[in-house]
């Protein structure tokens, strides 16, 4: 089970923000649109709730059925590092130039895609991958522990299994690298265990043979089912008062005082609006003057039924960058990072790698009356989600691109969006997630 104690300071801190008014206590209500019903937004809709304003969730289609619904389903505590690192030209060309690899930029989408790729690039040196990677574990280390704060211990211990991660590799060879990722974990107090092939068959006798070292994170874990993950929190939040509206958001119009929002409902007035509207948010942004950087990551996953039993945590593998979780609706394997416009169509091909990935890994696996799916991933430069107010309309905050790491960054995400919106100073330090 997660430690609870690093995050009890979070936890109690999360009580309903109160001012005074003569000799007693009134909370500070506001009206708050929240734009997107995915983890982060939904996660935001209940912090604020539960601290007294009227929350309102705009969401299109159902409630934790966009891309949280697809994702791998694990948290990290530790284990997740800034996708751009030192070296990763060279290893991410290989996977450009390999139909097979793992990695895909549509041509269409370059013009888009590479000034994104220009502060990709950039965020790889060592210096600033040293930084981003103390911001991204400050923002993901608490999240089991909220979890349970949000959810209750009932939901919490239905949804989560706490029984850790692995990271696998087919060499048995330590890169330079490697030293420099375990000195980083070790300085900031995560936990893990670097193991070798029996230890790995130990813990999941399963995984093909030809895997001969590992990396145990004891603090990681994963969900049974995403989108009851996020249904959960939502009905949280529908018991302080939050409520959906089914819409999609067209525009933000800010005001002398508070925000309209014009919707597919119609128009609807706020004090405060909340993007955490995925992919959609960088066009909801530019009319406001602010050009998000996101980038369109198309992510593929499969799901195989009745086979969730072949490992009992997630598992990556780290040289191929795909990983594959144990659900109830059965094992699902995800990957593919597929720089293209969101609304381009599904490339076939992606899933079928897929099936290729899960043979490799579980060579008994028999990936029989499969299911596919293909999600946007709202993706930063940086791996660093954009959280905080608009530079010019404080009326309008984000909570968006968190890419790979959703499950992991949407409970403190929303514990910051929430000191910023009742005037508090945020918990953690913010800049690093700043508008940009």
């Amino acid at each position: 089970m997660a430690d609870r104690s690093n995050a009890s300071p979070i936890v109690r801190s999360l009580r309903p923000y109160t001012r005074l008014q003569g000799n007693r206590q009134v909370a500070q209500k506001q009206s708050i649109a929240v734009i997107g019903g995915g983890v982060s937004g939904v996660s935001c809709a209940l912090m604020l709730s539960r601290e007294g304003n009227r929350v309102t969730v705009i969401e299109e289609g159902h409630i934790g059925h966009g891309c949280s619904w697809g994702n791998g389903a694990q948290y990290n505590a530790g284990s997740a590092f800034p996708m751009a690192h030192p070296g990763i030209v060279w290893k991410a060309l290989p996977w450009l130039l390999n139909p097979n690899g793992p990695v895909r930029l549509a041509p269409r989408e370059l013009p888009r895609t590479l000034p994104w790729l220009v502060k990709f690039i950039l965020t790889g040196r060592p210096q600033a991958w040293e930084a981003t990677y103390s911001a991204i574990h400050s923002l993901n280390q608490p999240c089991a522990g909220l979890y349970r704060e949000m959810l209750g211990d009932a939901a919490w211990s239905r949804l989560f299994r706490p029984h850790g991660a692995l990271h696998v590799w087919r060499n048995v060879a330590l890169s330079p690298q490697d030293q420099l990722v375990d000195s980083l974990r070790t300085k900031h107090g995560v936990r893990f265990e670097r193991i070798d092939a029996k230890q790995l068959r130990d813990l999941e006798p399963n995984l093909s043979r030809e895997y001969n070292r590992g990396i145990y994170f004891p603090d990681s874990g994963h969900v049974t089912s995403p989108p009851e993950l996020v249904q959960g929190l939502m009905d949280r939040a529908e018991g302080f008062g939050a409520s959906i509206l089914s819409a999609k958001a067209l525009a933000i119009e800010p005001k002398a005082t508070g925000v309209l929002v014009q919707t597919t409902a119609g128009p609807q007035s706020f004090d405060k609006v909340i993007v955490a509207a995925g992919i959609a948010s960088r066009d909801l942004a530019k009319p406001l003057g602010v050009s998000l950087s996101l980038a369109s990551e198309r992510g593929y996953h499969i799901t195989i039924p009745d086979v969730a039993s072949a490992i009992s945590r997630p598992v990556t593998d780290a040289a191929s960058a795909f990983v594959a979780t144990p659900l109830n609706e059965g094992l699902r394997v995800v990957g593919i990072a597929e720089f293209d416009s969101p609304a381009a169509p599904r490339n076939p091909m992606q899933g079928k790698k897929l099936q290729a990935c899960a043979k490799l890994m579980l060579p008994e696996l028999s990936p029989d009356n499969l299911t596919e799916w293909m999600g946007v991933r709202p993706s930063t430069p940086d791996s660093l989600p954009i959280i905080g107010p608009h530079p010019s309309n404080p009326a309008v905050l984000y909570a968006t691109g968190h890419g790979h790491m959703g499950i992991s960054g949407a409970p403190m995400t929303a514990a910051l969006i929430s000191d910023i919106v009742a005037g508090r100073a945020p918990r953690l330090n913010n800049d690093r997630f700043r508008v940009r």
